[in-house]
This record gives C-alpha cells, structure tokens and sequence, in this order.
C-alpha cells in the first residue's frame, strides 16, 4: 500500500520494511501478468493518441478551436502513456536505491497529467455548451487566440498545482519517511483543495452543462414533433442527435467513475491505519483506473467525429473522400469524351 500511496500524493513511503518484505510485496501487489496487462494499456494510449494529434497537424481543415481542445486533452493523454506508466510500473515493481525519486517523480507526474486531463475535458464542455446555447455567436465568442490563451492556462494551472507541494517538502530520505504533524497537516489541506477544485467542482458544472445540452435537445425534439409532419424525417435527424448526446453521457460516466477513485485516494494515505486498509484487489483495480480516461477519451471525443473518421481515411487509409472521387471520375471521363471526338 505504501508504494501506491507514494504514486498517488502523499510522496511518503515507508521505510521499515525489510529485503524479504520487499520481495514478498513486490511478488503480492503487482505481479507480471499485471505488469504485461499495464504495458499493453501504456502502447494503446500511445498510439491513439498520438493518432489524433498527427491527424490533426496532417490535415488544416481540422484545425479548429474545437479540435485544438482535443488534441489538448490528447497531449496529455499521451503524456500519461508515454511517461506516466513507466514511472508508476518501475515505481510499483521496483525496489532499487533510486525507488523513493522514481515514486516522487511518478505521484507528480501523474498528478500533473490527471489534472490537466480534467480541466481539457471541462475546457471541451465548455466549448460544446457555448456552441449549442450560443451557436449564432460562437465563432466570435470562441476564437483561435482565445482557444490558444484557455489551453495553456490549463498547463500552467496544471503544472502549478501539481508542483506545488515541493514548496514544503524537502525531497530525501529522511524527510520522505517521517513527515511532521505541520507537513501532515499541509498535505491534507492540500488534498482536499486538489479534489474540490479540479474533481468536485468540474464534476458539478459538467452535470449542469450536460444537463442543460439534454434539456435543450428534449425541448427541440418537442418543437420538431409539432412543426414537422413527416415522421422520417422527424426522427432520422434526431437519432443522429442523441447518439452524439449518448457519447457525451459516457463521457461524463467515465470522468466520474475513473477519476473519484483517484481524487478519493489521494487522502487514503492521511487516514489509513491497521484497522482499515484498501483490499488488494481493489488497490490493482485502481492502478488500472487512473489510465482508463486516456484510453478511452481519444476514442470518444475525438475519433468518433465524422471529421476525424474521414481524417483517418485520407490519411492513414489512404482513401479519398467520396465526393473526390465522383469528382476525378467525372473528368477523367469528359477527358475521354473530348479526346474522342478531337480523334
């Protein structure tokens, strides 16, 4: 549990453990086939979202506010693959001289990738709700400068607030093992303002503005049963509408099913005492846990755009659109034509 604990906030660890201990643990809290499970996880994360944002630099025409929020977001998704993974697989699994930095290193970092995350997912919220409550003011309201200047808020917020705990922490060895009452007393402050600005608080305005994008969706499906009268036509576009709805829904599920945990555990390590500690089985599952929105973020938010889809196709399948390709055959016929008749 103390290397969890490490990875997660509280950059303790305790140091009474003996070489035997250490084995044992090492073998008990997160054997190999977890370890292959987790470096399959760390390649998939990888590759979508490294494939959003070569999409994105590849093809102009996806380089909007909108989708410069996501690749935003996929940045730091990426990041928590690449680099956040490694950090918690050697922090978990390994117990060399370096194991206290590895671990400090990993509890920041991952830190610094599941805040930004959240506040890109928020940023994305946000961005959807002014276009569907605003929709005839938003290119002025969301422009590229003011996308640009929102997104590398998010990073400076993100680095700070990740970063900051370094300011009372003085990171050796001494220090890491035992923590004074005042130090104790800072972290749990500094825990719980980490869950009510960037879990609580972004949880509650995405469930108002998710709320109200339903809510707008539901009275203009009322208005369409009354002014349309074609029942086709009524209901075709409105499928189409809430399956966009839908993604939103999940999305929402995820970030609050995925990232409590998180959130939650960061004060585990300031209340956790012989009588009560976390079964192992549900520490593993919150291992996986915090890696779940980056896997599954690139794939709901932005590969299931039709822009993006048809972004892939061009690029990585190398299929033009189809109206290029009605196009090219159209001229290359009234080529044979003409050169026919000139025969």
């Amino acid at each position: 549990m103390e290397a969890f604990s490490v990875r997660n906030s509280s950059c303790k660890v305790n140091d009474s453990r003996n070489e035997s201990s250490e084995t044992e643990y090492e073998e008990t809290f997160f054997p190999w086939p977890l370890t292959v499970i987790l470096s399959f996880m760390c390649l998939l994360i990888s590759a979508v979202n490294g494939l959003v944002i070569i999409l994105i630099h590849k093809k102009k025409t996806l380089r909007t506010p909108t989708n410069m929020f996501l690749a935003s977001l996929a940045t730091s998704d990426l990041l928590s693959g690449l680099v956040g993974i490694p950090l918690a697989l050697i922090c978990l699994t390994s117990f060399t001289r370096y194991f206290l930095i590895v671990c400090v290193l990993s509890t920041i970092f991952i830190r610094f990738t599941a805040i930004s995350s959240v506040c890109n997912v928020l940023l994305i919220a946000c961005d959807h709700y002014i276009f569907i409550i605003h929709q005839m003011r938003y290119h002025s309201l969301v422009s590229n400068r003011r996308g640009i200047a929102a997104i590398v808020a998010i990073w400076l917020i993100a680095f700070a607030a990740s970063t900051i705990q370094m300011s009372w922490h003085s990171f050796d060895e001494e220090t890491l093992t035992t923590i004074d009452e005042e130090t104790e007393s800072i972290d749990i402050k500094y825990s719980l303002a980490c869950i009510a600005f960037f879990f609580a608080f972004p949880l509650i305005l995405m469930c108002y503005i998710y709320g109200n994008i339903f809510y707008i969706s539901f009275k203009r499906h009322q208005t369409d049963r009354k002014l349309n009268k074609d029942l086709r036509q009524r209901f075709r576009p409105q499928r189409h509408e809430w399956r966009g709805r839908s993604v939103l829904l999940i999305t929402l599920i995820i970030f609050a099913g995925c990232w409590s945990p998180y959130f939650l555990t960061v004060l585990d390590e300031h209340t956790e005492s012989i009588d009560f500690q976390l079964p192992l089985w549900v520490q593993r599952l919150l291992v996986f846990l915090n890696f779940v929105p980056a896997m599954l973020n690139p794939i709901l938010c932005t590969l299931a755009k039709k822009d993006f889809r048809k972004a892939f196709k061009e690029v990585i399948l190398r299929r033009e659109s189809s109206y290029l390709s009605d196009a090219n055959v159209n001229f290359h016929a009234a080529s044979q034509r003409i050169a026919k008749k000139r025969g």
